[in-house]
C-alpha cells in the first residue's frame, strides 16, 4: 500500500522521491519530513511502518501461543512454530532497523505494558532465538514452502545482523555475515537467473533467486491495504495503456533523479526498472509522451505546484499482468514481492569479503560476475571493485527492494547531501526514526530516541 514499511523505507532512501504534483501529494508536507530526514514523531508514515511490524509481531505471538496451547500434535508443528518464531525475528530486525531502541514482548497473555529494549538486548535475543530454530526449518525451497521461513531465509537475516553490527554497535562481525551467505550458496539450492526480469513479473514465482517472498494474487490478495498496486503509486494516468490498466494510477513514485543518474546507459536494469523518454502502449503505439528522468530538485516540494506531469522516471520492475483484469487499485498484481532474494546474499558475500581486504577473492565470486553480465556489463576486476563501486551496485541491483535505507546508513550515505536532502552529517541521532508519537502516549515504558520530541 501507499502507507507502510516498504513504502516508508523508499521515502527514507535515496532511490525514491514523491514531490507534490499540482497541489497532490503534499499531503500536509509528510513526504518531504521524510525525503529531507526532519520527521516529527506525528509523521503518519513512520506511525504505518511501525504499526505493520508491530501488529505483525502481535500476530506472531498469537499463533505461537495458540499452538503450543494445543494438545493436538502433528508431524510439522515444530517446523510451523519454528517459521513463526523465526518471521517474528525478521519483524523485530526490521524494528530494531529503522528505531533502535524498541518495546519488546514474546508474550501473548502480557497484560501490561511491552519494556523498551536497546537494540543491542533485542539483537543479541533474535540472533539466539534464529540459531535455536534453524534445525526444525526445511533446508530445501519448494512448491509446499514457497512463501514461507525456510533455512535460507534464516541465514539472510543472520547475514543481514551482521553485516548491520559495525554500523550499529561498532563492532565487525564480516566473517560470520559472510558464512551465512557462504551456506545459502554453497547450498546450491539458489541460481542467478539468466534474465533480470524473471525475479519480478506477473511469474516470478517460478525464479530460483526467490528465498522468502510475499505471495500476491488478484483473487486471494484483491482488497487495498493487502494489495500490491506499485502501477498505481507510480504512473501517471497516460500510462495505462503501457500495460492495458483501467485503474486511474495516482502518480506519485518517482525515480529520485540523482539514483537514475548511478547507471551506465548499456545496463540492461535500466529499462528493466524504469520507464523513462518516449512512452508506447503494450501493443507497441506511441503514446506522445515521455517521461524525463532528472528534473530540477526546486521543483520538489510546494503545495500549490511541483512537478511537472511527466518529471521523473516511474518503476515497471514489477510490471503487472496486462490482460486487463486490472480495473482498480484493489485489484492485486500477480507479481509476488522477495524479501529476500539471492543476489542479495551474493551481494551481501562479497561485501564482507571485501570490508575484510579480500578484493581479488570477492571479485572472482561466479555468482557475482554472473550480476553483472545478465546486465550487459563486464564483471569487476578486484581494483574497480572499491566499497564505493560495490554500494552503487547494490542500489542498481536492489533498487525498490526495501534495502537501501539500511545501505545508506551501513555505507555513510545516509546523512549526506542528496537532491533534496540537507546534509545532516553532525546530526547522527537522524539515523534512527522518531518513535511514533501514538505509541509513546500509548506505552509509559517508551522513551523516545534522542534528539526528537514527543
Amino acid at each position: 500500500g501507499e502507507q507502510s514499511l516498504w513504502t516508508l523505507l523508499l521515502q527514507a532512501s535515496d532511490e525514491c522521491a514523491v514531490p507534490a504534483h499540482g497541489g497532490e501529494w503534499y499531503s500536509n508536507g509528510r513526504y518531504e519530513e521524510i525525503q529531507t530526514n526532519k520527521i516529527p514523531s506525528t509523521n503518519r508514515l513512520v506511525k504505518k511502518g511501525w504499526d505493520w511490524i508491530f501488529n505483525g509481531i502481535a500476530a506472531c505471538n498469537e499463533i505461537i501461543y495458540e499452538t503450543e496451547l494445543s494438545s493436538v500434535e502433528f508431524e510439522a508443528k515444530d517446523k510451523i512454530l519454528a517459521e513463526i518464531r523465526v518471521l517474528r525475528c525478521l519483524y523485530y530486525y526490521e524494528a530494531i532497523s529503522g528505531w533502535g531502541n524498541v518495546p519488546f514482548t514474546e508474550d501473548y497473555t502480557e497484560t501490561g505494558y511491552p519494556k523498551q529494549k536497546t537494540r543491542k538486548e533485542v539483537f543479541d535475543i533474535i540472533e539466539q532465538e534464529i540459531k535455536d530454530n534453524l534445525q526444525y526449518l526445511d533446508a530445501v525451497p519448494s512448491s509446499e514452502n514457497y512463501g514461507r521461513i525456510t533455512q535460507a531465509a534464516a541465514y539472510t537475516l543472520l547475514a543481514k545482523m551482521y553485516l548491520n553490527s559495525e554500523a550499529w554497535f561498532g563492532k565487525p562481525r564480516w566473517q560470520e555475515a559472510a558464512d551465512a551467505c557462504k551456506h545459502i550458496i554453497d547450498s546450491g539450492n539458489y541460481i542467478i537467473e539468466d534474465n533480470y526480469d524473471t525475479n519480478f513479473n506477473i511469474n516470478d514465482d517460478q525464479s530460483k533467486e526467490n528465498i522468502f517472498a510475499i505471495v500476491y494474487d488478484r483473487t486471494y490478495t484483491a482488497t487495498g491495504s493487502t494489495a500490491f498496486y506499485l502501477h498505481t503509486l507510480t504512473l501517471e494516468p497516460a500510462s495505462e495503456a503501457t500495460f492495458n490498466l483501467h485503474a486511474g494510477p495516482w502518480s506519485g513514485f518517482l525515480c529520485e533523479p540523482d539514483f537514475f543518474q548511478t547507471y551506465d546507459a548499456k545496463d540492461k536494469r535500466l529499462a528493466q526498472s524504469w520507464l523513462y523518454g518516449e512512452q508506447h502502449s503494450y501493443t507497441g503505439q506511441d503514446l506522445g509522451f515521455s517521461y524525463e528522468p532528472v528534473f530540477d530538485e526546486s521543483k520538489y516540494y510546494n503545495a500549490n505546484g511541483g512537478r511537472g506531469d511527466y518529471d521523473g522516471a516511474r518503476c515497471r520492475k514489477w510490471a503487472p499482468q496486462t490482460d486487463g483484469s486490472i480495473t482498480s487499485y484493489t485489484i492485486s498484481q500477480d507479481n509476488d514481492f522477495a524479501i529476500f532474494r539471492y543476489a542479495d546474499v551474493v551481494l551481501m558475500y562479497v561485501e564482507a569479503l571485501l570490508r575484510q581486504g579480500n578484493a581479488t577473492e570477492a571479485a572472482a565470486v561466479p555468482d557475482f560476475q554472473k550480476i553483472r553480465t545478465r546486465a550487459g556489463l563486464q564483471p569487476y576486476t578486484a581494483n574497480e571493485l572499491t566499497l564505493d563501486e560495490l554500494y552503487k551496485e547494490r542500489g542498481r541491483e536492489m533498487a525498490w527492494e526495501g534495502w537501501r535505507h539500511e545501505d545508506m546508513i551501513r555505507f555513510g550515505t545516509y546523512l549526506k547531501k542528496h537532491w533534496a536532502h540537507p546534509d545532516q552529517s553532525a546530526e547522527t541521532w537522524r539515523n534512527v526514526f522518531p518513535i511514533p508519537a501514538d505509541a509513546i502516549n500509548a506505552n509509559p515504558n517508551l522513551q523516545q530516541n534522542d534528539g526528537y520530541t514527543n
